[in-house]
This record gives structure tokens, sequence and C-alpha cells, in this order.
């Protein structure tokens, strides 16, 4: 038996060291999955239209047709644009997806230059053009669009940013009854007559709310510096620029928050096409810090789009840089005390006019993807090969009395002492958006201790000793059940360590299936005596979890063994009454 014991815990290193330095890598499935456009592209994000429970996308291009891409079952896309209504041919610089009237169907909003702002609207089936109805038909001057619901009244608000010179003012449409929308920014403190090209929320000081940047096209000597709001909690903002140490003399065309050293408080990531980016640590206190040279993200010039995610499902945020000028874009591996540019080698790699990334899990795999938009050549959809151990969850919120796309939420989930935030955001990295699921990698824990969902309206729901490797779909107010844990299908057999252990007198064990198998779980004592069995049935690929009550054996280790197919595994557990 000792030689046994050995010799799991010997191929337990080996998986653990496969696991933790395995190198994740993409491949542009673009042209296999005809999602590459070679159109004028300017913005991009994955949205879910039809509500089936798989990301569509989502381009506009500049005067050519735009193009949504249906996904079927994340191997296959349909474009469908004019099937859609939303094949529109016009002057495209922006886009951003959320469900303003809270229908349960996304809409979206599209920014035109020296043109019309368009909003439509989505009945389920199609589109339909709904901006003079909303009160939204301004003259734009650009296409940065955040929604976000400024006032935490349950109603989705938006803001515009306008760029171009002489400047124009940007616009903050306030979202009155689900149907209509009237522009506040200037009674709401959101009106400097800044160039604006992008724009970015976060509640970046953990009061609740949410706050808002502006970058804008700024030089040496210019007034016009990008603008980082507060907001004051009472539906108005302050300009705090000067005191929170945020400095930009160059064009800073995209913006992205996310929490990179997992302190709780977000970050910021500023893309410039004329100097060099800049990594703003949040200190906490209100104040932010340059850290980008010192972090190896501060790459300079004709830098447009960016894109936090943790393509490698290891616990912390990786960067995703989209360039343009024919300059190769940059990804970023978060290594903890440094980022190192792997772009290259792991396949992610694109030379050409890139405009706006957006990250999304288009396949359900627990592994985030990329889009990445060219302007004047072939778009890519780089898909992550999941060739990674590494574990993962997926969030897919739903607003009840938050407003239904759940925009401005948070989920924080904390694995041993890692702990990890993730905001629902309403626009992202310049001129589109990320998807609206929160997707976190955890590595190799077995179990999410805790998971933690503020809503935007502030209310607090917690829950404990979550499974990993599924996507969740959570209705505000209402508890995980076995209805809402939509296990997407694993691309391996596992078999999870139980929790927790050691237990008294009960312990949960996890596996997954890959295709549907007869499978057995059973229990061994020491002397390898067949103690319990805990299932002995034909099983649907998937993620599954059951308990054992061992509240009638004494103390001491035991086995437990799943047999699926040809998988066998077989691992250790300890009872302590």
């Amino acid at each position: 038996m000792r030689h046994f014991i050995y010799t799991v815990l010997i191929l337990s290193g080996v998986l653990f060291f496969n696991a933790a330095f395995a190198q994740v890598t993409f491949t542009d499935v673009g042209p296999a999955l005809s999602v590459n456009d070679p159109g004028a592209a300017q913005g991009v994000t994955f949205l879910d239209v039809n509500n089936d429970g798989w990301l569509d996308i989502f381009l506009i291009n500049n005067n050519t047709a735009n193009k949504l891409w249906i996904n079927s079952g994340g191997t296959a896309f349909t474009e469908s644009s004019a099937g859609w209504g939303i094949a529109s041919i016009m002057p495209g610089r922006g886009l951003s997806a959320a469900d303003f009237d809270n229908d349960g169907n996304v809409d979206v909003m599209i920014g035109n230059w020296q043109s019309s702002i368009i909003l439509y609207k989505n009945t389920g089936t199609g589109f339909i053009n709904y901006t003079t109805n909303a009160g939204v038909g301004f003259t734009g001057y650009g296409g940065t669009i955040n929604w976000f619901d400024y006032n935490r009244d349950g109603k989705v608000d938006v803001f515009f940013g306008n760029n171009g010179m002489p400047p124009k003012y940007s616009f903050c449409f306030r979202n009155d009854n689900l149907t209509s929308f009237t522009n506040v920014a200037s009674t709401i403190g959101l009106f400097d007559s800044a160039s604006v090209l992008t724009a970015a929320s976060s509640d970046y000081d953990n009061d609740g709310d949410l706050d808002m940047f502006v970058g804008t096209q700024s030089f040496p000597g210019s007034p016009y510096t990008s603008i980082l709001y507060k907001n004051n909690g009472d539906g108005t903002f302050t300009n705090v620029t000067a005191a929170s140490g945020i400095t930009t003399n160059y064009f800073t065309w995209g913006a992205e928050w996310g929490d990179f050293n997992n302190d709780g408080f977000p970050d910021l990531y500023l893309a410039s096409t004329t100097g060099f980016n800049q990594l703003y640590k949040n200190n906490g206190n209100g104040t932010f810090t340059d850290v980008a040279t010192a972090m190896g993200v501060n790459t300079g010039g004709s830098c447009y789009s960016c894109a936090w995610l943790d393509y490698d499902n290891d616990g912390d945020l990786d960067l995703y840089v989209a360039r343009g000028q024919n300059t190769p874009d940059n990804m970023y591996r978060n290594d903890g005390t440094v980022f190192v540019d792997v772009a290259s080698t792991i396949g992610c790699y694109d030379n050409q006019h890139s405009s706006c990334v957006s990250a999304g899990d288009f396949n359900n795999d627990g592994y985030v993807d990329l889009y990445v938009n060219n302007n004047g050549s072939a778009n890519r959809l780089f898909k992550n090969n999941a060739n990674s151990t590494n574990k993962w969850i997926i969030f897919k919120l739903q607003g009840v009395t938050s407003n239904r796309s759940a925009i401005g939420s948070r989920v924080t989930i904390k694995t041993g002492a890692n702990t990890q935030i993730r905001e629902v955001e309403g626009g992202s990295g310049g001129k589109g958006q990320n998807s609206l699921p929160l997707e976190f990698g955890i590595g190799t824990a077995s179990v999410i201790d805790s998971v933690i969902i503020r809503w935007s309206n502030g209310a607090i729901q917690r829950f404990a000793n979550i499974v990993p490797n599924r996507i969740v779909n959570l209705i505000e107010g209402q508890p995980l059940s076995a209805e809402n844990l939509a296990n997407s299908i694993p691309s391996e057999y596992r078999l999870e360590q139980n929790y927790p252990n050691p237990f008294n007198p009960t312990t949960k064990i996890s596996f997954q299936l890959s295709v549907t198998s007869f499978s057995s779980l059973k229990i061994f004592d020491i002397t390898g005596k067949e103690v319990a069995t805990l299932v002995n049935e034909k099983l649907n690929a998937g993620t599954y979890s059951v308990e054992w009550n061992a509240g009638e054996y004494s103390s001491g280790v035991y086995f437990y063994r799943l047999q699926a197919g040809d998988f066998f595994d077989t691992k250790r557990m300890i009872l302590l009454k």
C-alpha cells in the first residue's frame, strides 16, 4: 500500500508540473469559421443576441456593411446582419451593447462620424432602429460608448464621447423610463469640452457606484487632458483628475479597468497612439501611480485598444494591446511582478492595423478567446486552445431590481489566499466591448471558497464552496441551484480532490466527463476493501458533484476511484472524527 500511495503522489506532482508550466496557445480560426471579413472595421463586441447561451459577434465598419455572426454551438457562425436588420452602411466608429429596456434582449448603440447616433432595439428575432423613439439621435463625432447605471435606479444609462477638433461636448443620456433618454451631461458634471477618444467606467474607489474615466486627444501643453470623474453618489460627478495623479499628454485611444495585482482595487491601463502606454496602479486612497515601465507594459505608439483577460486561467489578469500601422500587437502575460510579451510565441500575433479587440469565451470551454478587428485587412478570431489543466468559472448575471444586463455589478471570488474581482462592463478598451459574462481563472484550486456578488443597486449575495469548471447563470436574489449551474461540455475526463479534506462526516467529490460514459465512483478503505458506491450508471458529458456521508465509518485514510469508459483515476482523502 505504501508503494501505491507513493505512486499517486508522484503522479500528482507530474500533473502539477504540467499544469503550472504548460504553454497556453491560440489559433486564428477566423478563416475557418468565416468571421475574418476584410472590411474597414472600427469596433467589435461579443454578445448573445438570441439568448441561446452562445456568444455571437457584432462588428461595425466604416462606410461598409456591418456584420453580425450568429454562433452555432461554438463550432460555426452564420453572417446574419441583414436578416436581423442591423446591416447598415454608416461611418461607424464604435459600439456597445446593453439591455436598455430590461426586456431580456441585449440592444446595441452605434457611434458614427459626423452622423447620427443609432440605437438598435433587439426584439428577440431582429433589431429595429429605435433612435428617434429613444431621443438619442444626436450628431456624433466619434464612437466611444459606455453603458453605466450612474444613479443606480435599475435602468442603464449611456455615456457617448465626441472627438475631433475643435473639441465637441460629449453626451450622457439618462435612461428615464426604459423607452426614452435625456442628455444630462451638463447638469451632472460630465461636460468637459475635451476631444474624447475612449471612456471606461468602474467603481475605482470601492464606494458602490460607477465612476468614469475619459481618455482624450491631448498633447504636451494641451488644455484637453484625460479626465477622471468621481461619482458623488447623488447623481453628480466631480473632476478629480489633478488629485488622482493621472496625467496624460498623449492621444489616449484605449482605456480598460482591471485589478492586475488582485488587491481589490481596479487599476487602469491606457493605450496611446502618440506616446507611451500607461498602467495606473490604484493605491486604494483615491490616488494612482504609473507603474507601466516597472511592469514592462509601457509599449509606445500606434496603440488603439486593450483588453484585460486571464488567458491562461492562472488566477491573474493578462493584457492584450491592439496596435495599428502594421505594428505587432502585444499579449502581456502577468507573471506577478512583471509582464512578459508572449504574443509571437503563443499564436495571437497580429501585425495589421488593429483598431479594436474584444475578449469573450465563444465556445464555452472556460478559456477566453479574442476577436481583433483590422481596418483594411482580414480580422482575427483567436481561439484559445485551452491546453492547460487550470480551472475556471464563468458568471452570467441577470439583474432584477438592478439593470437587467447587471452592468456595474461586481463579483469577488476567493480561492485560498487569492482574491479576484471582476465588474460587468458596458464598454471597454476603446471603441468596443468585452463580453458581459465574467470569466475567472483559478489555477489549480479544486474549489472556490467564496463568491460575493455586489449587484449594481448595492444588494449583496454570498455563496460558498463552489465547484469550478462551470458556467453559472445567476439571477439577482435567487439561490444557486442545479437549474442555474449550466455545465459546458468539458474537454477532458477529470476527477477532482474532495472538499473539504480532511472532513467530518461529509465531503463532496466532483468529476467531469468529456463524453457520455458508463461511470462508477467507489470508495475504498486503506486495506483496499470497497465500502461505498456513489455512482454506477450511464452519465451524459458534463460536470458532477456527489456527497459522501461517512458518519458510520471510523477515522482514517480512504480512497475514491472514478472509472468512466477507459478513464481511471484514484485520489486519497482523510476522515477525522
